[in-house]
């Protein structure tokens, strides 16, 4: 039976899931932008960051709703950030 407390390691792992999908696209974005890669840019990365965890946490809402509130948290850190970089 599993519990609603926060777990520091189940937040760990989400956030690796993330770093994982970040470093992938920053990868990405370097080839596609020949290097050059400015403030937008990584603006951008870290909304598409925010998307894997945005439908993993959707699905984990149907069956496992006490693990979507880590998906939520890295989405939410993600969607600001990019905003944040974005729009600055």
């Amino acid at each position: 039976m599993e519990t609603n407390t926060f777990s520091w390691n189940k937040m760990a792992l989400v956030l690796l899931l993330t770093l994982a999908v970040g470093i992938a696209q920053y990868f990405v974005a370097h080839q596609f932008n020949d290097g050059k890669m400015g403030q937008k840019v990584y603006g951008g990365i870290f909304l598409g960051m925010a998307l894997p965890s945005i439908l993993i946490g959707g699905v984990m809402r149907l069956f496992r709703p006490n693990l979507q509130r880590y998906f939520a948290i890295t989405a939410g850190i993600c969607v600001f950030t990019g905003l944040l970089l974005l729009l600055l």
